[in-house]
């Protein structure tokens, strides 16, 4: 009736026997009551007397009951699919006498699909960079799969698809994980992999791995690890160039069809500075594409040897890791520090002096207990406001079970408010997305890749949890196993204290990045970089200045969007109010000029952003002003290369596209196999069963029912002069 397929009463009161037994008691008493009146009256006034008395009480039990009425009715629809077309410029790689993207148009005009399709409505979706429902306006330089995945699910929300149709060659250089957003989507999504096999070479600078700080005088060796396609029998000559001129130059042979091969250069400094070198394997013949022979890199070149001191208790396997790297780097003088009583002749005291604290560049806490360090409380103070020193503090079981020492939690970005256990669970940090380029954080190139290695990482399994952060603290990383559930734990942060700067983690151990890395036969290089990140950031002295506009990188791919901070705080270090700036780039070789203001992010920060900047060398300067007067002037060089991610790695992603397939709860086709992927769409109408409640209690005919009995009985036993 009415399309409606059942219904079905349920009762919303918490007290049904109750309720019931009232119901009883009170049928009961009317009747009773009316079995003989006083004075005597016919039966059908008493029978009318007491249906009028049951009705009134039927009514306020149906109300004390709270009946629900629940009914269901189902129709069939049309069901809809979402095509989500890659037009990234990956989707250009000419493949067997066909471009990728001319193969995802023929595979939609192709009779299955038109078949399929004459069943069902679709919509077209198309993305790069971002989606949208046209192609205009997509940056093709990028490909963001996993925004892509999000927007649709965001968009979809009113007017749900039933399945996704995904044309891609699954190569994902920007934006979330697509897997994660795979995970939680909640429909079906159906990968098709365009990217097809091609016999021709190609040679790939795939990854360089190199400190970013160099001394004078100091030799300084790079990593560039090659792979290549389809060259057996070739030579890979590999140079670095510092401008035109060849600082090193190694040749290795190609003695695989593919591979994979470690080649390393050196050079020797010879004056302090902000160094732009270009790493680039000599183009070959008949090469798929140039664009992934070269990388440029950012160094910084200072005068002299960095002096560190390593504080601990106790060492262990963290405090032995990390002073081998730092000894072995041939850029630090470490000095180590056991503080416990049954250290033997390792034993030493901590700087009794502001002088002897002083002459170190950093100062690296292990496990430290803040009452055995609290009488050198003021030196640690002044080394961080007078001298501008830099503190690595890594918490442990012994900070945790002291709980919140006041003196030494100033010091800190985050803090715990009671005292208590470190956790020991298995878990993985998550990098805040604003600061993946910050050198603790940066592991890789691009946002993606630093995002999946954090992920890949082998796992920490110690938490010191803190609960308390301060308003002024950068937080890098956190993660969600913590003692409240939901609670996102920080466990790598930054704070400043004046000049100087304070980092905390309080995750450990990070050894085993390096140890059980190079036991898989991998390069180990994610404890490498996550030391000498740290390292170079906490001891390099150029972002002290309270005043100051940086670049957010010196080498940007191009395509990517050219990010400028801007800081702005007095010698306290509070910030300025109604403080404003710019930024002006201008090519070196096509001398064409652009400007950004530094809009304000929060009190005492801003940003510049430049857009789809065309490849080449860029001289920046930049002012902070505030009241009409100038506070601070800048100028440096950045470097936009002359490729793009895409064209850095066109090479399909065929298990990225199976675990959106797999989490998603769909299904992963190549494009030979589209016939298959056409079948597994849906497109028998789908069945829409809707349900409804009406609710009968909370009525107010139901209390104009209540009053009306009520008020016939009152005036009928008036009438019939009833006692």
């Amino acid at each position: 009736m009415f399309g409606v397929d059942n219904f079905s009463f349920n009762f919303l009161t918490s007290t049904p026997y109750l309720v019931i037994a009232a119901l009883i008691v009170l049928v009961g008493l009317g009747i009773v009551l009316y079995r003989k009146t006083n004075p005597p009256t016919p039966l059908w006034v008493r029978l009318l007397l007491g249906s009028l008395r049951i009705l009134a009480i039927l009514a306020l039990v149906a109300a004390l009951s709270e009946p629900i009425l629940d009914y269901t009715r189902s129709f069939e629809r049309t069901r809809r699919v979402a095509i989500l077309s890659d037009e990234s410029s990956s989707m250009e790689r000419n493949e067997n006498s066909l471009t990728r993207a001319e193969r995802a148009d023929s595979l939609l005009d192709s009779r299955m699909w038109k078949a399929a399709a004459s069943s069902i409505e679709t919509e077209h979706f198309f993305f790069a960079d971002s989606l949208k429902r046209t192609r205009d306006g997509l940056s093709t330089d990028k490909t963001a799969i996993g925004d892509a995945l999000d927007e649709l699910r965001t968009m979809q929300l009113e007017q749900p698809f039933d399945q996704w149709l995904l044309l891609t060659d699954g190569g994902s250089n920007a934006g979330a994980e697509p897997t994660e957003i795979a995970s939680r989507l909640g429909t079906p999504v159906i990968a098709v992999n365009l990217s097809g096999a091609e016999e021709r070479m190609d040679l790939k600078l795939d990854n360089l791995n190199f400190d970013p700080i160099a001394f004078v005088g100091h030799k300084t060796e790079i990593a560039a690890r090659i792979s290549w396609r389809h060259a057996r029998g070739q030579t890979a000559k590999v140079r670095m160039f510092d401008g035109t001129r060849v600082l090193d130059e190694k040749t290795t042979p190609l003695q695989q069809e593919d591979g994979l091969a470690e080649v390393k250069l050196s050079y020797t400094p010879d004056q302090p500075g902000q160094k732009l070198y270009r790493i680039e394997i000599v183009p070959a013949e008949d090469e798929v594409t140039e664009a992934n022979n070269s990388r440029s890199i950012a160094i910084k070149v200072l005068k002299s040897r960095l002096a560190v001191l390593l504080v601990t208790e106790h060492p262990d396997l963290e405090v032995g890791f990390l002073r081998r790297y730092l000894d072995n780097a041939d850029r630090y003088d470490v000095d180590l520090v056991v503080t416990g009583r049954k250290s033997g002749n390792l034993q030493k005291n901590l700087p009794e002096s502001q002088a002897a604290m002083n002459k170190y560049d950093l100062i690296i806490l292990h496990d430290p207990d803040p009452q055995r360090l609290e009488s050198r409380k003021e030196l640690f103070k002044s080394y961080l406001e007078d001298k501008g020193g830099s503190l690595w503090v890594i918490l442990g079981q012994q900070y945790a079970q002291r709980g919140p020492t006041e003196w030494f939690d100033n010091l800190l970005p985050f803090t715990r408010s009671s005292k208590g256990r470190a956790q020991f669970i298995d878990f993985n940090a998550d990098p805040v997305e604003g600061n993946l380029f910050h050198p603790s954080v940066r592991l890789a190139d691009d946002r993606a890749a630093i995002r999946r290695h954090w992920n890949e990482l082998p796992p920490f399994n110690e938490l010191v949890y803190c609960d308390t952060e301060k308003p002024e603290a950068v937080i890098l990383a956190t993660t969600t196993v913590t003692e409240q559930v939901g609670h996102r734990s920080p466990i790598l942060g930054y704070l400043r204290l004046g000049p100087g700067k304070v980092l905390e983690q309080a995750a450990l151990p990070f050894w085993p990045w390096g140890f059980v890395a190079t036991g898989f036969g991998e390069d180990g290089s994610a404890y490498s970089d996550f030391v000498e990140g740290t390292v170079s950031w906490l001891t390099v002295q150029d972002d002290f200045d309270p005043v100051r506009i940086v670049p957010e990188k010196k080498v940007f791919s191009r395509g990517e969007d050219v990010r400028f901070d801007g800081f702005a705080y007095d010698l306290g270090y509070r910030p300025l109010p109604n403080a404003a700036g710019y930024v002006k780039l201008h090519n070196t070789e096509t001398g064409v000029d652009q400007e950004a203001d530094l809009l304000n992010r929060q009190p005492g920060q801003y940003r510049a952003t430049f857009s789809q900047l065309a490849p080449g060398k860029y001289d920046y300067s930049g002012a902070i002003e505030k009241d009409g007067r100038t506070l601070k002037n800048v100028e440096g060089q950045i470097l936009v290369e002359s490729f793009s991610l895409e064209e850095y790695d066109q090479e399909g992603d065929a298990e990225t596209l199976k675990a959106i397939a797999r989490l998603s709860g769909g299904e992963y086709f190549s494009y030979h196999d589209f016939d298959k992927a056409a079948e597994a769409v849906l497109t028998d109408p789908a069945v829409v069963v809707q349900r409804g409640e009406i609710v009968v209690w909370n009525k107010t005919w139901l209390l104009l029912l209540i009053i009306a009995a009520l008020s016939i009985e009152w005036l009928l036993r008036k009438v019939w002069q009833m006692v």
